[in-house]
């Protein structure tokens, strides 16, 4: 074993209490058991629910190729559903729970995950329900037969993780349903035989596998949402023996789970704003399936969509583009269109908009979409929704004091808003944070609907480390480094320790003024604090940014990195002033840093990781850093920036 395996046994046993630790040693022996033991796995009896929708596909269009991480997927060719379509490399058919995830010796498991959600099965069954071409048809049995060959029970990557396992049950009820009243499918022998065969033990073991793999304790975040709601959703219609208690269990750890990884107000604990999305739809869809089975979840339940809700709208510019803070890894739960590049923020607030008479969700710029279409067809969604007006986003700025997320926000006109994101934010969710990243106290800058200072994404998990370093390292966010260390500790790729804790000093939102002043002990070790105040001025367009430090003693290093979106083009004009423009919009920012500072413009290049910007998941681009760089000898200093929003019309 090496010494970097031992330190990351060492780290994770850290961030685990007595309780954990005993069901860890559960999960060891029921490996081994697994392992020594195998068995298969058989039902005795099964009944399934009719949901009996009407789809109508007259408005939709027949769904485009299927990406994987922008990689096309060639679902007509015969598929090896172990290989990573990116290295070429393969997984090993043995023992799933003892397969090297954490490495990428066999690959990347993400990029064979994501293929194995099978997704593509419901644009695949669209097509064919808006064709009737029996090709579609027949090649949704191949594909399923195949992937049941190649995955015998317990054996290979894909029964490794139990979200994936809940994912493709989410996307089976789907299938379902959308073959439940076709003649063709209902009446030949051969598609029956498939069904009692193949697919109804599939989904069976899923079931068992789902139930008996929990994500308990320190990894009980959205991992434990998904399996909760792929068990439930798949026990609202297939009736097995054991469904009853699934049902129950599940229905009950969506209804803590959503207020456990939930605010009040709607915020997610995880700290990743693209998993927000991912998350969402986990609890709407779960709330459909139950309508459908004539279930009714908790009035608390409700209200907590809602309040999710409420807090995408806020969170969306003008676009519908979000901050990236934390983690984004281009997870959906499903893809009735194949497109995974569409907005699913802006998907959510259709259908929420929908489902909860909420006609403020509906926004200038969307359309109603297939996922909309068949997650609301029960609830008459088109109609519903072509009565209500669109709606730009919010006028009024947002503050989440109690969470630390504050977007100040102004509209110039109809077409014209800044729009400024303040993190004051914890790490992450339970002991590891593990979807975070150290950004405390960063800010992120949209003008007119369009991002300017960012931040940098995430590119990867478990492979690329060193890149994996730089993208949840603090200087790849817009705040304050000190010493060239990070607010917290990196002890693996999504394993953090020594949380850093961010207090509001003050809060306050008006017409004219938006103003928050926060702080963080991410610099304990070195004995050094920093507070950082975000002013937006309304009456004058500029925001204000005052960054204090307070030291033992003198002698430390600052970085203050401003990280600009690939499209932003950047000119000097004097001294540590900086004209930031984008060719969508004739808006610009006028960005000054304190007199003390040296800036420097840093462009991104093959030699190292600072400058380089993950649009989505394994995807990077060069860009470009507006660095500022300080070696103080004062143990008290201020540094204040401006960012002066010029609007040309």
């Amino acid at each position: 074993m090496t010494i970097g395996r031992l330190k990351w046994y060492y780290s994770r046993l850290s961030t685990m209490n007595l309780r954990e630790l005993l069901f860890r040693v559960g999960q060891i022996q029921q490996r081994y058991f697994e392992k020594m033991f195998s068995q298969k796995l058989v039902y005795t009896h099964v009944t399934v629910n009719k949901v009996n929708l009407d789809f109508s596909f007259t408005e939709i269009m027949i769904p485009g190729q299927f990406l994987v991480f922008g990689h096309p997927l060639p679902v007509n060719e015969k598929m090896d559903f172990h290989k990573d379509i990116f290295s070429g490399k393969r997984f090993p058919l043995s023992f799933s729970k003892s397969i090297d995830t954490r490495t990428d010796r066999f690959g990347s498991a993400k990029a064979v995950w994501e293929v194995n959600r099978l997704q593509f099965l419901i644009p695949l069954l669209t097509d064919y329900k808006i064709t009737k071409d029996r090709k579609k048809l027949d090649q949704f049995v191949s594909i399923m037969t195949s992937w049941n060959e190649q995955n015998p029970y317990l054996k290979g990557i894909n029964w490794h993780s139990n979200i994936e396992i809940n994912l493709r049950l989410i996307n089976w009820y789907w299938c379902w349903i959308l073959l439940e009243k076709d003649d063709v499918w209902q009446k030949e022998e051969k598609y029956t035989s498939f069904r009692e065969q193949v697919w109804l033990p599939l989904i069976y073991t899923h079931c068992v596998y789902s139930s008996k793999n929990p994500s308990y304790h320190s990894s009980a975040n959205n991992n434990l949402i998904a399996e909760y709601a792929g068990l439930f959703i798949a026990s609202t219609l297939w009736k097995f023996e054991e469904s009853a208690a699934w049902l129950k269990k599940s229905r009950r750890g969506l209804e803590r789970e959503m207020l456990n990884q939930h605010s009040e107000n709607g915020v997610n604990r995880e700290e990743a704003a693209g998993h927000i999305q991912f998350i969402t739809d986990l609890f709407l869809l779960s709330y459909i399936a139950a309508e459908h089975s004539g279930i009714k979840f908790s009035a608390k339940y409700t209200k907590s969509l809602k309040a999710i809700s409420t807090y995408i709208n806020n969170l969306l510019d003008m676009n519908g583009n979000h901050p990236k803070y934390g983690d984004e890894d281009d997870g959906r739960v499903i893809l009735p269109d194949g497109n995974v590049e569409a907005n699913n923020f802006l998907s959510i607030l259709n259908t929420a908009a929908v489902l909860f008479s909420m006609p403020e969700l509906k926004r200038s710029g969307a359309s109603w979409d297939m996922k909309s279409h068949l997650l609301t067809t029960h609830f008459n969604g088109k109609s519903v929704w072509d009565q209500f007006r669109y709606h730009r986003s919010p006028s009024r700025s947002a503050f989440y004091e109690r969470e630390g997320h504050f977007i100040m926000r102004k509209h110039l006109g109809i077409d014209r808003e800044v729009y400024c994101h303040f993190d004051a934010a914890p790490l992450g969710y339970l002991s590891i944070a593990a979807h975070g990243h150290a950004d405390a106290l960063s800010v992120i800058v949209h003008i007119d609907g369009y991002p300017f200072l960012v931040d940098p994404g995430t590119y990867a998990y478990h492979t690329h480390t060193e890149w994996r370093k730089y993208f949840v390292s603090t200087l790849a966010h817009n705040t304050v480094t000190i010493n060239n260390s990070d607010q917290a500790q990196f002890s693996a790729p999504t394993l953090w320790v020594n949380h850093y804790k961010s207090s509001i000093l003050k809060a306050k939102t008006t017409i004219d003024r938006d103003m928050v002043s926060a702080t963080h002990n991410g610099y304990r070790k070195d004995k050094i604090g920093h507070t950082r105040s975000v002013e937006l001025n309304k009456e004058k367009d500029y925001l204000k940014i005052s960054d204090q430090i307070q030291a033992r003693k003198a002698g430390y290093s600052i970085n203050i990195p401003f990280h600009l979106h690939p499209e932003v083009y950047v000119m000097q004009t004097s001294g540590n002033t900086y004209v930031l423009g984008r060719r969508e919009t004739a808006s610009t920012l006028e960005l000054t840093l304190d007199p003390l500072i040296n800036s420097s413009t840093i462009e991104a290049s093959d030699y190292q990781t600072l400058g380089w910007y993950s649009p989505s998941f394994m995807k990077k681009e060069k860009s470009t850093v507006i660095m500022g760089e300080h070696i103080s000898n004062d143990e008290s200093l201020t540094l204040i920036t401006y960012i002066k929003i010029i609007n040309r019309v």
